[in-house]
């Protein structure tokens, strides 16, 4: 299109905000793609809509993703027949009654709302709330809300300016459901064909557009379109037509292709797909498992991989003729004995000869036989898995199966080993240490005094101050046992973990009357916390058993097993030997058994915080409103909830939550605001979020902290000039603070300005080299030195990253974060160095 081309806006009552009504810029942008035959992105930025930036991309893309749009080159986008419909019905008046859908009395019938949701969604344009809890449906609100909120957790809905609408993934969803119910065979066809139908539609497109003519490729594309949503991979893709890309990489390089082959490399090219996005999206696929789809890699070579998944008909035969071959030397074993004169033993060997002798030539070319050799112990591994996990052995056959399949496992090493991080030494957790908080020396108006003291004097990077001030305290008062545990408890949460631990027994190792409750209880109950922060789980655990075991009736033996075996799930440590249920036990067991209110509110608020790391919103919901019930004034339950609400997207109750404790809450205000501001993050409100943001600094301008939220602000709103004034600000007003240097080093770094930025993240690590935000900053040296071309000085901070995301207070989400970005940074570099 050409720049100088006259643009059609709309008039001005469609973009105008008429008192506290808010345009609609869904019907903005769609008006003018309907009024142009193509716009750019910088016309819905000018006058008179000026759309903002970051506002613009969400609905773009939203649109897009519905099919209402199409991005025609970069920047430039045009209509769609579906999008025209849909501009239509937003241009009728907004008092017109919309005419909607209904599910037939075979689905109604029963009080499966979640289907009754699916239903509407799926066969009305979109629903709003009152849709539902009207006529005819008149679904309760407390079982809508829980519903709707489910379906938004697993990507089935969205929620778009208070309309719900059904995503890719809530349509294959809504097939699956469809047969759940008596419904007539032609009526289930006829919904199934409406989506098949619609993406045939696109791939037909798409096969004509790539030249794709290989009957079989197209049949596996179809397949994996039809199984694999668009919508999990949607934040790493630029488009949907990308994602098909990758789609039909895996579609080519089928075993069943051989000996044709494309590589990566010659795949990006032909097809115009950042090689990085394919790699990376294909590991997503193959080996992250984001699908529930499971794929399988042949590897020819180093250089050559095949991909075939579960269930699909090559993977079916392998499978029967792998169980058959395992399962028929078993019951030789078991009828002739283990005598090597009358069967063979069940040797591995000899099982995948057989195996390759029924599957080579008949299943797979020849000439994979090497590759299958190398493939099949980890698949029969699989199978054992599979089979030992999801069969039931109802009969005498699979009775006998179960037995052949627990023998494999003594020849293999178990599958999918769980990834043992207690033997790295230095590897440290962050454990909240509110839960300390039980112990018997806080009932002490004096200890809980100094502990809040030091608390004041640690976040000041003042700790030494707080332990001289104790150790002062001690001198004065040598017996007094509680005085020595808060100083190991200061110890501990100062992160001098190994010191604490050693300070315990240094003093308590020969003081009389050790195992007194009031020394006993407390001693153990800190050696435990710290275990925990270093990982070392069994050592927690053998404590924990100790306490149980000289008191078998005391709240804290319970909670100290809970939060042992609660936090190695919260951080995936063994977590498959580690029964769920057996943790909220033993946290029910500590609550039954404590008689204050306020230490029963926090072995609530550790269960709902189990429960939110399981996604297990609702119970979680309901385990902190009864720590509320206990301590409605502790605001460390209110944050709980407030994360809750944020984790399962119930942002609309997580901000009227945050308003009432700004009113309970007066002296919190400035931290709740703030607050405030990462939940319209959440909801894409940045508008909002940099406003408070901005009010909180000009009213607390001696505050370093708010003007350092303030600088990040800017940052996600893409403001240069006003980000970088920020930084020099914030490092000009306390120069002593590594971590505001690596804000103004990072905000440098994402603006591009590499060569200022190593300067100042090369400063924050001169002031605190151990602090807890360095992991972040070797990242940015790393991304630094890559872009200025420096690749030794780019891996050399990447290895020191390393060891730093090793020893932060991170939780395991943002350490795997850490990693993809950490190996994005290695294969650009190592692409570049291949092509320079």
């Amino acid at each position: 299109m050409s720049r100088t081309q006259e643009i059609n806006y709309p008039p001005e009552e469609i973009f105008r905000t008429m008192g506290i009504e808010r345009p609609n810029l869904e019907h903005v942008i769609l008006w003018m793609l309907k009024n142009n035959e193509v716009v750019e992105w910088s016309n819905f930025k000018e006058e008179p809509v000026s759309i903002p930036q970051s506002t613009l991309s969400y609905y773009l893309k939203a649109l897009i993703l519905d099919e209402h749009i199409e991005k025609v080159e970069r920047g430039v986008y045009r209509i769609t027949p579906k999008g025209a419909e849909r501009y239509n019905l937003l241009s009728r008046t907004k008092d017109g009654e919309r005419k909607l859908n209904y599910p037939p009395k075979a689905i109604t019938n029963e009080r499966n709302y979640d289907h009754w949701i699916l239903w509407m969604v799926y066969n009305n344009t979109f629903c709003k709330w009152s849709d539902f809890i009207d006529e005819p449906l008149r679904i309760n609100q407390s079982s809508l809300s829980k519903n709707l909120n489910e379906l938004q957790k697993g990507e089935v809905i969205r929620k778009e300016n208070k309309e719900y609408r059904i995503t890719q993934k809530g349509k294959s969803e809504y097939s699956r459901m469809l047969k759940l119910y008596d419904l007539d065979r032609q009526s289930i066809l006829n919904e199934e064909s409406k989506r098949i139908e619609e993406i045939t539609k696109k791939t037909i497109t798409f096969f004509e557009k790539y030249n794709i003519t290989d009957g079989d490729i197209k049949f596996r594309f179809l397949t994996n379109v039809l199984k694999l949503p668009y919508t999990n991979l949607k934040g790493s893709l630029d488009s949907e037509e990308d994602f098909n890309k990758v789609l039909l990489f895996l579609s080519i390089n089928h075993p069943n292709q051989y000996p044709f082959y494309i590589s990566p490399e010659d795949f990006s090219k032909k097809y115009d797909l950042n090689l990085l996005e394919l790699k990376f999206n294909i590991r997503q696929i193959v080996e992250k498992n984001i699908y529930k789809t499971k794929f399988f890699k042949l590897e020819v070579n180093e250089d050559k991989h095949y991909y075939f998944q579960a269930n699909e008909k090559i993977e079916k035969i392998l499978s029967a003729i792998t169980e058959e071959h395992v399962t028929a030397l078993t019951y030789l074993n078991k009828l002739y004995g283990t005598s090597p004169n009358k069967t063979p033993s069940m040797r591995l060997d000899h099982i995948i000869n057989c195996i390759l002798d029924e599957v080579c030539e008949s299943l797979f070319n020849s000439e994979l036989k090497s590759a299958l050799r190398k493939f099949l112990p980890e698949y029969i591994n699989y199978l054992a898995y599979r089979i030992e996990t999801e069969r039931k052995l109802v009969d005498t056959l699979d009775k006998l199966e179960g037995v052949a399949w627990r023998d494999i496992p003594e020849v293999f090493q178990a599958y999918n080993p769980n990834f043992n991080l207690v033997e790295q030494a230095d590897f440290k957790y962050y454990i909240d240490y509110s839960i300390l908080m039980v112990l018997s020396l806080f009932s002490s108006p004096r200890i809980k005094k100094m502990f809040e003291d030091s608390k004041l004097l640690m976040k000041k990077k003042a700790s030494d101050k707080a332990l001289v001030k104790i150790d002062n305290k001690i001198k004065s008062d040598p017996d007094n046992i509680d005085l020595l545990l808060l100083k190991a408890l200061v110890l501990a949460i100062s992160n001098r973990h190994r010191s604490a631990i050693n300070y315990l027994k240094e003093t308590f190792e020969n003081y009389p009357n050790k195992k007194d409750e009031e020394i006993f209880i407390p001693f153990n109950y800190i050696m435990i916390y710290c275990h925990l922060t270093l990982a070392e789980f069994d050592k927690a655990l053998i404590i924990s058993n100790n306490l149980r075991e000289i008191y078998p009736d005391h709240p804290i033996s319970f909670i100290t097993r809970a939060l042992t075996f609660g936090y190695k799930i919260i951080y995936q440590v063994e977590s498959k030997k580690t029964k769920i249920d057996e943790v909220l036990h033993d946290i029910d067991q500590a609550i039954d058994l404590e008689d204050i209110p306020t230490n029963k509110s926090k072995y609530y608020h550790f269960k709902s915080f189990v429960l939110k790391h399981l996604e297990k919103y609702e119970d979680a919901l309901e385990a902190i409103d009864t720590a509320l019930e206990f301590d409605p004034e502790d605001l460390h339950l209110h944050w709980m909830k407030y994360n809750i609400l944020h984790d399962s997207d119930r942002i609309d109750e997580a901000l009227e939550l945050v308003d009432e404790d700004i009113e309970l809450f007066p002296e919190h205000k400035t931290k709740l605001l703030t607050h405030k501001t990462f939940l319209y993050k959440k909801m894409n409100k940045y508008d909002e979020g940099s406003k408070i943001a901005n009010e909180l600094w000009e009213q607390n301008p001696k505050d370093h902290h708010l003007l350092n939220h303030k600088l990040y602000w800017h940052l996600y709103r893409g403001e240069k000039e006003e980000a970088i004034e920020a930084g020099k600000l914030l490092i000009t007003l306390d120069p002593n603070d590594g971590n505001y240097f690596d804000s103004y080093g990072e905000t440098l770094t994402e603006f591009e300005e590499y060569e200022e930025a190593i300067k100042i993240l090369q400063k924050a690590l001169e002031i605190d080299p151990l602090g807890w935000f360095t992991y972040n900053t070797f990242i940015n040296l790393a991304k630094c030195y890559k872009e200025t071309g420096d690749y030794d000085l780019a891996r050399d901070n990447l290895q020191q990253g390393e060891r730093a995301i090793h020893t932060c207070f991170c939780d395991i989400k943002m350490r795997e974060e850490w990693k993809e970005k950490k190996l994005i940074l290695l294969a650009e570099m190592e692409e570049a160095e291949k092509n320079s």
